[in-house]
């Protein structure tokens, strides 16, 4: 007796069997496709609504920037007195404004104005496609914009109040609110399977730096020294530079000639404020590490031209200058003493 055909292996059943198997991937491919399709749309919704809120917030940072820059020059390089007494002189400040101060002063207004109005219409802007799209978001991400945009619309309100402070916290704010909205639409795309796996094993490159004594300073700090050097003897070398110290040596200018005045102004901090509007609050070992660099240096440069001077050299030749100090040698009360009678510091505080 015959055994009987399989019938799965019949060749109608194959081709039934195949075309439902067809049928459900392309029913799975269909809802796939849709699914996508709906995150990428809100993805572009969501972007355009961003992005202006962005672009207002980088506009109020420079226009922040700008306001406390000329702030601070004006506060540092002060506009001479008007005598209240005719035939009676008052007395001068040090530094005082000179022209150059005056031009920088208006440009940072002007840069300051065009940063403002640039702020409010990229804010109207984000106003007008949150209100024509919003109803493609979920309720949370809603929520969430209209939190950003209300952070925002205060951010401005400080900025122009001229509260700078105030105003860089609720920056860090806006950037806080703006994450988690960031991390939501990621959640959104087809992410790359392996993106997790690198970020889990990434390597961090960043490396706590520790001091060796009280006073050593972290390379970022000496960068920062640096470039204040730098800056001092380029484009500002024909200008004079502001140093604010703290309200108690101004009360009591004996304090430069005392032993202990490394005790004394160690956790007090100095401003440096140059003319073109750069400006940066130095502690006292920074401040002695930047005047003995500027002594140094001047001192190296004319040995340099009296070298030059002497060899009258034919040809272009490129020199370099370079030297070595440690910060526990100039953190003693002597050399501190010495270098702070350097300074001619400013009438007004660094901590007014």
């Amino acid at each position: 007796m015959p055994n009987p055909e399989n019938p799965w292996l019949d060749s109608n059943t194959l081709i039934a069997i195949g075309g439902l198997t067809i049928g459900i991937l392309g029913f799975f491919f269909g809802l796939f496709r849709d699914q996508w399709s709906r995150r990428e749309t809100r993805l572009d919704a969501l972007g355009k609504v961003l992005l202006p809120l962005v672009r207002a917030d980088q506009d109020l940072m420079r226009a922040n920037n700008a306001r406390r820059t000329a702030e601070q020059l004006k506060h540092s390089y002060p506009l001479p007195r008007q005598s209240t007494l005719e035939g009676v002189d008052t007395e001068k400040q040090f530094p005082q404004a000179t022209p150059e101060v005056v031009q920088r002063i208006n440009s940072l207004i002007d840069d300051y104005n065009q940063h403002l109005k640039m702020s409010e219409q990229n804010f109207r802007d984000a106003e007008s496609e949150f209100a024509t799209r919003h109803f493609r978001f979920p309720t949370r991400i809603a929520k969430q914009i209209k939190d950003l945009q209300e952070c925002l619309s205060e951010l401005g309100r400080l900025v122009n109040g001229g509260f700078f402070d105030k105003a860089d916290i609720q920056l860090a704010q806006f950037r806080d609110q703006y994450k988690p909205i960031t991390v939501t639409a990621k959640g959104w795309r087809l992410a790359d399977p392996f993106e997790g796996i690198r970020r889990r094993f990434r390597k961090s490159g960043e490396e706590t730096e520790q001091r060796l004594s009280e006073f050593d300073l972290t390379k970022e700090e000496m960068d920062g020294v640096m470039e204040l050097v730098h800056r001092r003897n380029t484009s500002q070398a024909q200008n004079m530079f502001a140093v604010h110290p703290p309200q108690k040596l101004i009360d009591n200018q004996e304090l430069m000639k005392s032993n202990n005045v490394v005790d004394e102004l160690k956790d007090s901090v100095f401003s440096v404020v140059f003319q073109d509007g750069t400006a940066k609050m130095l502690s006292l070992p920074e401040l002695m590490a930047f005047i003995f660099n500027l002594i140094v240096l001047a001192h190296e440069w004319q040995q340099l031209e009296k070298m030059v001077a002497a060899a009258k050299p034919t040809a272009p030749t490129k020199f370099n200058i370079s030297f070595q100090f440690a910060m526990q040698h100039i953190m003693t009360p002597e050399t501190v003493k010495v270098l702070l009678r350097k300074i001619e510091f400013s009438d007004t505080p660094s901590d007014a």
